[in-house]
């Protein structure tokens, strides 16, 4: 028979768990680096000092299984040890805090830690310390000052102005954000580039958005990707708006046997034309750049779905297109009725923006948000490993 007090003990556990759940749900959706590169990387080298302190102190969770709510095991005594030394383990808010805690069951004060550490490090927040959770709570100090010290210099060498409008987009955090004035107006998950076709840092100018695009296929993409697709069904490509494309004449024809030959020996590329099934969508954000990168909608919605989101060729796809082009446009006139129209035809048409806004294609995997709190992303393209100044 469970006694009063155990039986108190577990319910007020479980309640802060499921209050504090959704609290924590709810602060995900928005984390902002800060607008001041120097003093986030000077934040970031303080942390880095920190850490290299907590080094002789450090101890991982054993190996074994995923840890989750309600187990009972001497790893989850180590696990909350674990989470106390990295500042994420603050017990159950209020009067719960006076209960006498099992320190070998992961209650609900061991849950909110690992979500609060899940959170901070771009992880899907489930409470239980799975696979992926032990993995970055396995990462030494150590380690992680020399990621904060290489962030500290990336973030030294960001541009970022002070008064004027600015699009950072984040490749490791999958995520675009406009500032306005220092603080956040808008934000949306993107898709970006694999691992065989890295996104690059770039800093430009968003110069035009354009409705209903076109696309013309990169020759990389044409010879690895398409091309056997057009042999093998001409008629498909031909359906979803392919067209072969002659470099020297720019006279369009449709994909034939001959075509795709002249396509594959460098005479013609592939142009899908404008209209609802195009690769790039409805809207596409013009960047001046050597590496021939786009911001752009996409019919792959249900990429934004995933945690990880880099799928891309390189382009950084984005979850609300319609709303940045908003952003960009209002002071020119534009509204979203007006924008709503202009993207349900197949007519293209090239907005020129006036007094673009300076855009800043980066690679941050760690920084320290409104709320004080260290972020830490994946290092997706293996840059912290190898030393590389993404900027």
């Amino acid at each position: 028979m469970v006694s009063p007090m155990l039986y108190w003990r577990r319910w007020l556990c479980g309640v802060a768990a499921i209050t504090l759940t959704g609290a924590l749900a709810a602060s995900a959706i928005a984390i902002s680096p800060p607008a001041d590169a120097s003093r986030a990387a000077e934040q970031l080298r303080m942390e880095a000092t920190r850490y290299r302190q907590m080094q002789g102190r450090w101890q991982p969770v054993d190996g074994g299984k995923e840890l989750k709510p309600g187990d009972r095991d001497s790893r989850v005594k180590q696990l909350r040890r674990l989470l106390q030394l990295l500042g994420d383990f603050r017990g159950l808010p209020g009067p719960i805090t006076l209960l006498t805690p099992d320190t070998a069951r992961f209650d609900g004060a061991v849950q909110y830690a690992v979500e609060r550490f899940q959170q901070r490090h771009g992880l899907e927040v489930s409470g239980a310390a799975d696979t992926a959770t032990l993995s970055e709570l396995a990462v030494s100090p150590t380690v992680r000052a020399r990621q904060l010290e290489l962030n500290a210099q990336r973030w030294e060498k960001l541009p970022l102005p002070s008064k004027d409008r600015y699009v950072l987009v984040n490749i490791p955090d999958y995520r675009l954000q406009l500032i306005e004035r220092g603080r956040e107006v808008l934000g949306m998950r993107t898709v970006v580039g694999k691992s065989s076709s890295r996104t690059p840092p770039i800093t430009s100018r968003i110069t035009n958005v354009v409705f209903n695009p076109t696309w013309t296929v990169p020759r990389s993409i044409l010879l690895t990707d398409l091309l056997p697709k057009a042999r093998n069904n001409p008629e498909a490509m031909h359906n979803r708006g392919y067209r072969v494309v002659s470099y020297r004449s720019g006279d369009t024809t449709t994909i034939s046997p001959d075509s795709i030959d002249r396509a594959a020996h460098g005479h013609a590329t592939l142009r899908q034309i404008s209209g609802p099934g195009n690769t790039l969508g409805r809207v596409k954000f013009v960047l001046p750049n050597r590496q021939s990168i786009y911001l752009h909608d996409t019919q792959a919605q249900s990429l934004f779905e995933q945690h990880h989101r880099a799928f891309s060729h390189g382009c950084v796809r984005l979850e609300h297109p319609e709303e940045l082009a908003y952003a960009l446009l209002r002071r020119q006139g534009w509204d979203r009725t007006r924008i709503a129209q202009v993207t349900t035809g197949t007519e293209t048409m090239n907005v020129r923006i006036k007094n673009p806004a300076r855009l800043f294609i980066t690679y941050l995997t760690a920084w320290i948000d409104d709320d004080g709190r260290l972020q830490f992303r994946r290092d997706i393209y293996h840059r912290d490993k190898s030393g590389a100044d993404a900027n």
